[in-house]
């Protein structure tokens, strides 16, 4: 059997959480049934980007990695920078000939400017040298005022029980912007991709 305060107390409440209800939308300026939303909702839908980077690699990733942050230009007007690192072993200068290096940088650039320019957008292109190129994109990405940064993650590091590639890891522990991580799923990939040195000298971006 129901207590006799509690067959009052109950229906208390409930009036009163209606009127401090009403209160509070009232003096906020709201209607009763107008949907709340919170400040990170409107943060986020606010969110805009001026500078983005998408350090560049030739191939499926690198792709959706452009089309991506090609996407996003297109929805906020930002600048969209590709950038492609050249990995440069610790025995050679870093102006060494590298003939087959040089010549991937300037198609995956072209590729990525081809790109852009299908939806709109202008690409502007950039080649680097370095020792490290998770270093390297950070760096960048700092001298150039980045806000965003697009990387993409093969599924073939999943395979080897790690998500992303060192050089992703690198990016995300020490980028000085957002970092968009575009990831493919298990088996979305299927073609024979050489896997990327772990060592300062690797010319893969993921």
């Amino acid at each position: 059997m129901t207590h006799p305060g509690a067959r009052y107390a109950g229906p208390a409440w409930l009036v009163a959480g209606f009127v401090l209800y009403v209160v509070v939308r009232r003096s906020a300026g709201e209607g009763l049934l107008e949907r709340v939303v919170s400040a990170n909702e409107q943060i986020e839908g606010e969110k805009q980007y001026s500078r983005i980077l998408v350090p560049m690699k030739l191939g499926p990733i690198g792709e959706e990695m452009m089309a991506t942050a090609a996407k996003l230009a297109g929805e906020s007007g930002a600048s969209v920078q590709a950038l492609f690192v050249i990995g440069v072993p610790l025995e050679l200068e870093l102006d060494a000939p590298l003939p087959e290096q040089d010549e991937r940088a300037a198609a995956s650039l072209e590729e990525a400017r081809l790109l852009g320019m299908d939806v709109g957008v202008d690409v502007e292109g950039a080649i680097v040298r370095a020792r490290s190129i998770g270093q390297a994109i950070v760096d960048e990405a700092r001298a150039r005022e980045i806000d965003l940064i697009v990387l993409g993650s093969a599924p073939r590091w999943r395979r080897q029980s790690r998500f992303f590639s060192p050089t992703v890891e690198y990016v995300l522990k020490r980028a000085p912007s957002e970092v968009l991580i575009v990831a493919f799923p298990q088996g979305s990939l299927e073609e024979d991709e050489p896997p990327a040195p772990e060592g300062p000298a690797a010319t893969l971006t993921a």
